[in-house]
């Protein structure tokens, strides 16, 4: 890449983002003072081709060479070490033009950079300005306030856990929100927080729901779950572990029985949730354990379908329903055609097969992709041709909402109201067994693009 490519800059779309080497051009990230910058463009040093330089001293040139080109100091977002022979830089400009340089140092420069430059890994101070990101920016969720997927025994443990972890103008808040409910006291009141009410009800819901489960403030429904799942045990005697992934789909926390049992707390409703394969599955193989062939009979084209999505890897899932529904142009021999172009870096759609060019035709292609990887476009035009069929018979989502109604998943709903600027606590509303309802689709392009792979096969309900 040419230093001189910096100095003229064409705003372009980065498509199908993750992390900063897959932002959109104008993406905004805010500082914490009220500056705001936006993304004009990200530039990994070598190209993909050269890899990475020879030598530190080698990268260190280059960095001094475009400091120079440029009048600017690099902001970087790590420390270099001697096998970090490459980096990245990305480009933002405020609204007045002026520019900022932030780096990351990376082993090397591959042709898939999507995930090797997070969106937090970014100066102090900064944040990137999307509508989910900023209500993550007050910190309330359990990967800021949790930090981790131990299991926990006791609330005790937990209510700590949250004050050292807290910012410091909420700890006293926090904490005695949390032992208010963990003695069964459901007058739970955040003084003037009202402006981060979609934060405390989302997010920190999903650390109360736990606690006041414990503290015996949710009843009706949550009652029934515990004597069914759990064995009748008492929710005060169950473990809790928060999983940190954000993805996390339907279930925001897991109660652990001591008959070692683990029911999920969904705290999203049903309404547009997620749902993972995982979650349809445990679903089928309780029905299994259960012995109850009358049902898994009535869901067995969703069963079969969710069973070869759990049990192969997210690279060979798509080929695999493919292959399991007959789907024309998806077999053995596509499968090893995207292998090789995978691991080729193939970055046109010159010379394929003609079984590939029958599939990939009816998509809309863009080799400008940042990362276009001809061998993950195949495979994710494979999964949008699964999916299509998969969707066209109603039998699937009438299978999958019926398999969600079965899972060991208590849905939980956290209601606030105001009183002046204060957030005040009203109730919790428990639901077992869960009431999914709507159409259940299965999103063949979700994690699958032409750049990379984000993760399995994955369902929304509508």
């Amino acid at each position: 890449m040419r230093f001189s490519d910096l100095k003229q800059v064409e705003v372009k779309v980065l498509a199908e983002s993750k992390g900063v080497f897959g932002r959109n051009a104008g993406d905004k990230f805010t500082h914490h003072d009220g500056r705001e910058y936006s993304i004009v463009q990200v530039i990994a040093f070598p190209d993909a081709q050269q890899g990475k330089f020879e030598t530190p001293e080698d990268r260190d040139a280059t960095i001094q060479q475009f400091e120079e080109e440029h009048s600017t100091k690099v902001e970087w977002v790590n420390n270099p070490a001697r096998n970090m022979l490459a980096f990245g830089i990305a480009q933002l400009d405020d609204q007045d033009g002026g520019h900022v340089f932030w780096g990351k140092y990376l082993q090397q420069v591959g042709t898939d950079l999507m995930g090797s430059w997070a969106n937090k890994q970014v100066p102090p101070g900064w944040s990137l300005a999307t509508k989910g990101a900023q209500k993550m920016l007050a910190g309330y969720d359990p990967q800021n306030l949790i930090k981790t997927e131990q299991v926990f025994q006791g609330a005790d443990s937990i209510i700590n856990t949250v004050y050292n972890n807290a910012p410091d103008q909420v700890k006293e808040v926090f904490k005695e929100a949390l032992q208010n409910l963990a003695q069964g006291k459901s007058q739970v009141v955040f003084p003037e927080m009202y402006e981060q009410q979609a934060a405390v009800r989302d997010y920190f819901g999903e650390i109360m729901q736990p606690i006041a489960l414990m503290g015996g403030v949710i009843g009706g429904q949550a009652d029934d779950a515990r004597q069914a799942l759990a064995d009748g045990a008492e929710w005060r005697d169950c473990k809790v572990m928060w999983p940190m992934s954000m993805n996390a789909a339907l279930c925001d926390s897991f109660m652990i029985a001591p008959n070692g049992s683990e029911i999920g707390i969904s705290s999203k409703g049903g309404a547009g949730a997620a749902a993972s394969a995982k979650n349809l599955h445990d679903a089928v193989v309780k029905l299994e354990k259960e012995g109850n062939t009358e049902l898994l009979e009535t869901v067995k084209y969703t069963a079969d379908i969710v069973r070869t999505i759990a049990t192969n890897d997210q690279r060979n899932g798509p080929i695999a329903v493919g292959k399991l529904l007959k789907v024309p142009n998806i077999d053995d021999t596509l499968n090893a055609e995207i292998s090789k172009y995978i691991a080729a870096g193939k970055t046109d759609l010159e010379g394929m097969s003609q079984q590939a060019t029958d599939l990939i035709s009816d998509f809309a292609v863009k080799l400008e992709t940042k990362g276009f990887n001809a061998g993950y476009a195949l495979l994710s035009a494979a999964s949008k041709t699964v999916a299509k069929v998969v969707n066209a018979n109603p039998l699937f989502s009438k299978g999958a909402i019926g398999l969600l109604n079965q899972s060991s998943i208590i849905q939980v709903y956290t209601n606030i109201g105001k009183s002046g600027n204060d957030v005040v606590l009203k109730e919790f509303r428990a639901v077992y067994p869960p009431n999914f309802q709507g159409t259940v689709k299965l999103e063949g392009g979700k994690n699958y693009y032409s750049s990379r792979i984000g993760g399995k096969m994955a369902f929304n309900i509508k």
